[in-house]
């Protein structure tokens, strides 16, 4: 058999081959460009230290590490801690990320001091990225507070050490360093199980740490924390069965505090319940306060059958926009037979008689004691909202009975 030898097929598995090896060795497509790294700062929270100054270091980081040097700007800017008291300003500062860092720090400077205060806060802005995006571009940086000294101003009224006729027969000079258990005991937690919120539908939990002395003051703190299911703290303390008595003058020397939801007490409760059960027995309010009208206390009694109180009261407002937060005021109360008059700063302004309780029993008449409280939210003051500031203190200089 004869075979024909076609040579054009070698040549074109020839071509083919060559053809093939040719789209082998050409250049690949070219790489799309890589993605710029993103930037990022975190909040930071420390404290404040009783130093002239220290530094805070804010960490910044890429998304992974730089390829080309990478720069953002910085800059700080004001909350409730101020450039130039709280912390010193930075404008427009540059960072500078080599090629192959991810991580960086920015550095703020600190005031700090042994006087306690608010945490507070202030922000670090990131801006005009070059090389990078901006993934989170602003950090809080918050100042906690690590002080016990608060500052007190002892200018305002102080009342006199003699009166005609009377006799200091006891005292609370608030000198400390711890409460006279021979005067006082303290009334701690919400009032649960048996009148939870103290009847009032309260907020706080009270507790014998937040109570302390500095300079011969006796101050009771309400703080913003979580204990036995209240969102706040604070202290309260009685007299019952220790520092009984019925009339005379008293003058409590005090700055309250001021914001919504606070609200600060001296007054009296009925020592026997001779007449029956809250209300019908007395309550005598020497001065109460609601914070969000920090400029006017208020001078109360309750009575009546029950189960809800009979009062009547008045009420006393600084001139202009004085607050009782400013400064000291004397909180007077002259108690006698079948009447009883209120006093702030030795200016009365209140007076309630038997004869304008009536037909109602008169309860006040016998022996009642003492409290001192700061109670946080309730039916009346209402809670605490975003410009309550916390925490708030009631400073007390002394309590003085007179007969």
């Amino acid at each position: 058999m004869k075979i024909n030898y076609l040579p054009w097929k070698p040549l074109l598995l020839t071509i083919a081959v060559l053809s093939a090896c040719g789209k082998k060795s050409a250049d690949p497509d070219p790489a799309p460009p890589s993605t710029p790294p993103t930037v990022s700062i975190e909040d930071v929270a420390l404290f404040e230290g009783n130093t002239a100054s220290q530094q805070f270091s804010v960490s910044v980081s890429l998304s992974r590490n730089a390829e080309k040097e990478v720069s953002v700007k910085w800059s700080t800017a004001e909350g409730t801690a101020k450039a130039g008291g709280d912390f010193t300003a930075v404008d427009n500062a540059t960072l500078v990320f080599a090629p192959g860092e991810k991580t960086k720090s920015v550095t703020v400077v600190v005031s700090g001091d042994d006087i306690r205060e608010p945490d507070e806060t202030f922000s670090i802005q990131l801006s005009s990225p070059s090389n990078a995006t901006l993934s989170r571009s602003t950090a809080t940086v918050s100042i906690k507070n690590d002080d016990s000294k608060i500052v007190i101003n002892n200018a305002g009224y102080d009342a006199a050490t003699t009166y005609v006729g009377k006799t200091l027969v006891w005292s609370d000079e608030c000198d400390g360093p711890a409460v006279d258990i021979q005067s006082w005991t303290f009334q701690n937690g919400d009032g649960c199980p048996n009148i939870c919120g103290w009847g009032n539908n309260e907020l706080e939990y009270y507790r014998p740490e937040n109570l302390t002395f500095q300079e011969g003051k006796m101050l009771i703190e309400a703080k913003k924390e979580s204990l036995g299911g209240r969102a706040y703290t604070s202290s309260k303390i009685i007299g019952a069965g220790k520092n009984a008595f019925k009339y005379g003058r008293i003058d409590i020397r005090a700055i309250l505090p001021k914001g919504k939801g606070f609200w600060p007490a001296f007054w009296l409760l009925p020592e026997g319940n001779k007449f029956g059960n809250w209300p019908t027995s007395g309550e005598i309010d020497i001065m109460e306060l609601v914070g969000n009208e920090p400029g006017k206390v208020l001078g109360t009694v309750h009575y009546g059958p029950g189960p809800g109180s009979i009062h009547t009261s008045g009420t006393y407002t600084l001139p202009g926009s004085k607050t009782f937060n400013d400064e000291f005021h004397v909180f007077s109360l002259e108690w006698e037979e079948d009447t009883i008059r209120w006093y702030v700063d030795d200016q009365l302004f209140y007076t309630v008689t038997k004869t304008m309780v009536a037909p109602q029993t008169y309860p006040f008449n016998e022996d009642f004691f003492f409290i001192v409280n700061f109670a946080v939210g309730g039916n009346w003051p209402g809670s605490p909202d975003a410009t309550s500031v916390f925490p708030q203190w009631l400073i007390v200089d002394y309590i003085r009975l007179y007969q």
